[in-house]
């Protein structure tokens, strides 16, 4: 890839899910051992392979997009919760984080930005709480908090990412809609003045990827750390199919000095864990 600077991409973790990720041998709060489930094992391997593709790669921030934890589950009445208490979300979330944060040779700046309130618990109180543990770097942007916002505008070298978790989930055959729609907003705000003018715009929430590339913009939903839930599963045992894994954005502002596009985006996605059939 580029020989610029690289941002490291990482979102939808879903800590305290049945579905999303859990350190080995995690201790809870009330000092049970909680064992991973074989859903979970598929995924910490594949966060381990990651770990070791990124860590001497010239990282200057991990960005972590939102719904680190999974909440209280409403709507499930916390059915498909591992860790019912949200105190062993937060502490679960930050020992998957620091894991991957030790290996990186580069010690990059960690940024956090809120997810849902459905999962990071009110204005993100618990990505709060778990951003002042990991020692994230406090910005200023839209929104409240100390050290994390709902919006992140990221400048590297006079280049511009825009980092926010949400965005409408695409219903139909076109996931590509959503995203190149809020490529558009962001032209015309950036046009306007009345927000930075972004190079790349970064979107999570749908746990699938998609990268859409017009001549000046990116436009990225970023995958996910969770597999497929019973939400999804009722919706579309098909269609609502998770795409595991996470986002490298290159920048290089000489690059975009002199030809007018300085970033590249680099997906690195895992299988899903293989489903059996039953025989007749």
């Amino acid at each position: 890839m580029s020989a610029g600077k690289c941002v490291l991409v990482l979102s939808d973790l879903h800590c305290g899910s049945i579905y999303g990720m859990l350190p080995p041998n995690f201790v809870c709060s009330d000092e049970a051992p909680r064992a991973q489930n074989p859903g979970q094992q598929y995924l910490w391997r594949c966060w381990e392979y990651l770990r070791e593709q990124v860590k001497n790669l010239p990282i200057v921030a991990v960005v972590v997009n939102g719904d680190i934890i999974d909440g209280r589950q409403q709507a499930q009445r916390g059915t498909e919760l591992c860790l019912p208490m949200i105190e062993d979300q937060a502490a679960a979330a930050e020992a998957t984080l620091r894991y991957m944060l030790s290996a990186i040779a580069s010690k990059p700046r960690l940024y956090m930005v809120q997810g849902t309130e459905y999962h990071d618990q009110k204005a993100g109180r618990e990505v709060e709480v778990v951003s002042r543990m990991l020692g994230a770097t406090p910005y200023r942007g839209l929104g409240t908090g100390r050290y994390c916002r709902e919006v992140l505008d990221l400048e590297m070298d006079g280049i511009v990412i825009n980092f926010s978790h949400g965005i409408s989930v695409g219903g139909g055959l076109y996931r590509a809609t959503s995203p190149d729609r809020e490529g558009v907003w962001s032209a015309l705000a950036g046009k306007e003045g009345k927000l930075p003018r972004a190079d790349a715009v970064v979107r999570s929430h749908a746990h699938y990827f998609v990268h859409v590339e017009h001549c000046s913009k990116h436009i990225v939903i970023t995958p996910c750390w969770q597999l497929q839930t019973r939400y999804m599963r009722r919706n579309s045992v098909y269609r609502m199919l998770p795409d595991i894994g996470a986002v490298l954005i290159w920048v290089d502002g000489e690059r975009k000095r002199r030809y007018g596009d300085g970033v590249q985006i680099q997906k690195i996605l895992f299988d899903l864990p293989k489903v059996g059939t039953t025989k007749l």
